[in-house]
């Protein structure tokens, strides 16, 4: 097998894969994926990510999962790749596990959020989106923990997407059973409007990290975007969640050419970033925009990206840096 060494005195083996695909899932609101990631590659490959349809919090044969992620394991270690993997940022050569556990989870199962962000996927046709049903998370979870399916390693992480996990069924219960069993890396994003004692507390524990998405310095691009007027609020909510732990909340900005792409936007967002205290800061780019754009990016978009990481550096802030702000600056320096 191409690319494949076995490594002496464990089940495990060398060659180039990801961790998504395997020991990831992703919940979605009407199916289970491997990963929310396919979409970098277009979305016309990202169907291939998915493993279940018509899927709506049933319990899961995982027999069945398993199956899926040994075919794609198999196929890494012949050095072939779906389409919606093939580049991936994510993908990484390195001694792969060949015992099956899930131990990444991205759950994106709801849409339901307390802003109408004019750049959210559920924007052009709210209607539809408003009609999904949520399901609980918290029995399919128990199960798993019950029957072994979850392995808690140095790298498992449970990431919120979705709409807002603060007004999500069950929320405060799902976090506490991941706390309970020992996992200490669940990151949420959030909008920031509510706040929530059970992020503070995790924040505190030092278990759970927050990115609050505000994409703007001032008060009326912030309202211009989220379509709610509770910019004070959130910038109150950030400054108390600062408190409980500064090293694990981030503050975000999606640029969203042409609404916040401009660097009188980009400081104002600074300046309160550091007026709150927040120590920790994240950047991406607007995702439509973005698929749009790929393999002809303009330079603006990529000067403004590598100002935000001179002026977090000159901050003294944590920069991190979502992955489509990095495919624009991995293919303009081409």
């Amino acid at each position: 097998m191409i690319g494949v060494k076995y490594c002496k005195g464990d089940l495990k083996m060398y060659y180039k894969s990801c961790r998504w695909i395997n020991s990831g899932i992703e919940f979605r609101t009407n199916s289970l994926r491997l990963c929310c990631y396919g979409y970098l590659q277009g979305r016309e490959t990202e169907y291939q990510t998915t493993i279940k349809e018509n899927y709506h919090g049933e319990l899961i044969d995982w027999n069945e999962i398993f199956k899926i992620k040994d075919k794609l394991k198999q196929m890494h270690k012949n050095g072939e790749y779906l389409d919606a993997c093939k580049n991936c940022i994510y993908l990484s050569e390195r001694n792969w596990e060949e015992e099956n556990y899930i131990n990444h989870f991205t759950f994106n199962h709801w849409t339901k959020c307390n802003c109408n962000c004019i750049y959210c996927y559920t924007a052009k046709n709210k209607k539809e989106f408003n009609s999904y049903k949520e399901y609980s998370l918290y029995p399919i979870i128990k199960d798993m923990f019950k029957n072994n399916i979850i392995k808690h390693t140095e790298e498992a992480c449970v990431i919120f997407g979705g709409g807002e996990p603060t007004i999500l069924r069950d929320f405060d219960k799902i976090i506490d059973i991941f706390l309970k069993n020992g996992c200490n890396n669940i990151r949420i994003n959030s909008s920031g409007i509510k706040y929530s004692k059970a992020v503070e507390n995790g924040l505190k524990q030092g278990a759970v990290s927050m990115v609050i998405s505000v994409d703007a310095g001032t008060q009326e691009t912030y309202e211009r975007i989220k379509q709610v007027k509770t910019y004070k609020k959130v910038w109150e909510n950030i400054r108390k969640y600062a408190k409980a732990g500064k090293e694990l909340l981030k503050v975000k900005f999606i640029l969203f050419p042409p609404v916040n792409d401009n660097y009188y936007e980009i400081d104002k967002w600074f300046e309160e970033v550091i007026k709150n205290e927040v120590k920790s800061v994240s950047l991406s780019v607007e995702q439509d925009w973005f698929n749009s754009h790929q393999r002809n990016f303009p330079p603006k978009i990529y000067e403004q990206i590598s100002y935000i990481k001179k002026r977090a550096e000159e901050l003294n802030l944590d920069l991190e840096i979502y992955c489509e702000a990095l495919a624009v600056l991995r293919e303009c320096k081409l």
